[in-house]
């Protein structure tokens, strides 16, 4: 394996013979969380799943006294969710038992198209089968409650991604982009969320990446922000031009970091400060 140039971990536990090659989606992660426990080690690795509030109590709490702020926009995710195609169809009708507990298994490998497939890709592709208009995957008011309602029926159920064989190379370019140093800051997403989790950054500790995964989409300022959306505004921070929403980029990358997050438990449409 020939690492990218952009990632200088000091840590043996993620150099790149440790990480391995393609064939080690399972050694990476057990990896990393090696690195995180010796790194945090007052943090239970079962509260990775809390992000930045597992560092701050007061910010746990706040997070607790703001989940009301979700309900507006999973009632609005679920009256999309259930609304009537022009066939009489709906969303719910897509997915197995109208959705529940389907979201803790995405994103996952499509072995016909040979990509990775998100949840937001799932329901646009369920809109275009009944001849319905598509969705922006930016817009909040939409797909974003969309995916607030479909991952809270997915609450508490353990994040069971799987990586085929066929898969490896979508994982890799997900752990590659991750560890990568990009933008005019040089930072890579893992200088925050390994090098720094823990660390505080305008006043808000940084969340491990392991456990990113699970609080998505978070609730701001009264508007769903995925994963995907989250990422997009971090590469702009580092100075970096960002990837589309949907692109195979920001997908590859969705599956490498919810992958870590296995056998954590979705918590979604978690508030979080402006």
């Amino acid at each position: 394996m020939r690492c990218p140039d952009g990632l200088r971990l000091a840590a043996a536990a993620l150099a790149c013979a440790a990480m391995g090659a393609l064939a080690a989606p399972d050694g990476m992660r057990s990896a990393l969380e090696a690195r995180l426990r010796s790194q945090l080690p007052d943090v239970a690795p079962r509260d990775f799943a809390l992000g930045s509030a597992a560092f701050d109590p007061e910010l746990r709490a706040r997070v607790e006294a703001g989940a009301d702020d979700a309900k507006p926009v999973i009632a609005r995710g679920a009256a999309l969710w259930k609304r009537r195609f022009k066939d009489g169809k709906s969303l719910a009708g897509c997915f197995p038992n109208g959705g529940r507990r389907v979201a803790a298994a995405y994103p996952q490998y499509h072995p016909r198209l040979k990509l990775v497939f998100t949840l937001e890709m799932a329901v646009n592709q369920c809109l275009k089968a009944h001849h319905e208009a598509l969705l922006d995957y930016t817009d909040a008011a939409t797909m974003g409650a969309i995916t607030a309602y479909v991952r809270s029926l997915a609450e508490g159920s353990r994040i069971a991604v799987r990586v085929p064989a066929a898969a490896e190379t979508h994982f890799e370019q997900g752990r590659r982009l991750y560890f990568s140093r990009l933008g005019q800051r040089n930072f890579a997403c893992a200088s925050c969320h390994v090098q720094g989790a823990g660390k505080r950054y305008a006043d808000v500790p940084l969340p491990p990446a392991i456990g990113q995964a699970t609080s998505w989409p978070y609730i701001r300022g009264g508007e769903a922000v995925t994963l995907q959306a989250q990422v997009r505004r971090c590469l702009e921070r580092m100075g970096a031009a960002p990837f589309a929403a949907g692109s195979e980029e920001l997908n590859d990358l969705e599956y490498f970091l919810t992958y870590l997050s296995n056998g954590l438990p979705v918590k979604a449409n978690a508030w979080r400060p402006k």
